[in-house]
């Protein structure tokens, strides 16, 4: 990467170069975007395979409607211009489109009654409950509630499609996340089994595909972005 007055120098020689070119404008304004011009793509590789994969996942069931806790805003607004949905968050997008429900709120404590929702959609959300990163109450159970709370509200035959890092031993890094095990969710989901699995690996941004189901398939990887479309059973 250029150094900082490199890249001062290079903007005012691709200025002095533009502004010579046959055809270029004759008032320009000064704002110079440093840092942008790479050979290779910038892009969250994991959010990537991640999103695109749930967006499959969900739209092959086609809800009636969905709750979605915690999406990043462009899944949630696309999703929500296919269907109506309900999403939950501390810190509700401060947009108003069709469709799109907003409401404030907590994994921890969901405002729907018990087996009520036919799908709900929880992306790289409940690694983070209790940790106080997003705002959020501390709680050192906060993704057990969030488990215990998914499994009470999705109905039987409701589908619960996630993501959350996994590993063979699991850790926390406060205030980042939790690293879960696959015995502890498998504990904490007894009520569902996988429909679907994605194994994503955050190193590189690896994509493994669809129903791996052994740590052992993927080579010498330790730490895993674990995508799941679980069905009540």
């Amino acid at each position: 990467m250029r150094g900082p007055g490199v890249q001062v120098q290079h903007y005012i020689e691709q200025f002095l170069t533009y502004r010579s070119l046959p055809g270029a404008e004759s008032k320009f304004a000064m704002r110079p975007c440093f840092g942008e011009d790479t050979k290779k793509h910038p892009m969250d590789q994991v959010y990537f395979f991640q999103d695109s994969w749930a967006f499959a996942r969900i739209f092959s069931h086609r809800p009636k409607c969905m709750v979605d806790v915690g999406a990043r805003p462009l899944l949630l607004g696309i999703l929500s211009s296919l269907m109506p949905t309900v999403s939950i968050e501390i810190r509700p997008l401060p947009v108003t489109i069709p469709n799109l429900t907003r409401v404030q709120g907590s994994i921890t404590a969901l405002p729907f009654a018990d087996e009520s929702v036919e799908l709900l959609n929880c992306l790289s959300v409940i690694e983070h409950i209790g940790l106080g990163r997003y705002g959020d109450t501390l709680d050192p159970l906060g993704s057990i509630k969030a488990f215990a709370e998914v499994t009470r509200v999705v109905k039987p035959g409701g589908h619960f499609v996630l993501s959350i890092p996994m590993s063979p031993k699991g850790s926390v890094a406060f205030n980042a996340h939790r690293v879960f095990t696959k015995a502890e969710v498998e504990a904490m989901l007894s009520e569902f089994a996988p429909e679907c699995e994605l194994w994503i690996n955050p190193t590189d941004g690896g994509h493994y595909g669809a129903h791996v189901e052994r740590f052992s398939d993927l080579g010498e990887y330790q730490e895993f972005v674990w995508c799941a479309d679980m069905v009540k059973q």
